[in-house]
């Protein structure tokens, strides 16, 4: 396979690799093994670019958990409850659910942001 990236791509071109979760130089290798596992590959397999050599896509991880958890805070202020323990249970069943949901996409932006400001 050729690799199609230029190491001139945009943030959006990157942002929509990352979207589908494919490498963010060549837009062809898939980050995960398995998406739902969160087993990720080291390296694309087509262009082997090291996808997160030092970790550093974990910041943003952080800071998008944080983002997250920030709008759970809003729903919690801006709609009062009627049932109490109803409404903490399905508030944290919720935000497990979406803390999960998006993390291998929040992981594929994470690198894609990252691969943006080290190329």
């Amino acid at each position: 396979m050729a690799v199609t990236g230029t190491g001139t791509d945009s943030v959006g071109v990157l942002v929509k690799r990352a979207l589908r979760m494919r490498c963010p130089r060549c837009g062809q290798g898939p980050i995960f093994r398995r998406w739902y596992t969160y087993s990720e590959h080291p390296a694309c397999p087509v262009c082997g670019l090291v996808y997160d050599a030092r970790g550093e896509s974990l910041g943003f991880m952080y800071l998008s958990t944080a983002f997250i958890t920030g709008l759970f805070f809003l729903v919690l202020i801006l709609m009062p409850p009627q049932n109490l323990q109803l409404y903490r249970i399905a508030l944290a069943a919720s935000a497990l659910v979406l803390y999960a949901a998006t993390m291998p996409l929040r992981k594929s932006i994470a690198i894609a942001l990252n691969y943006f400001n080290t190329r």
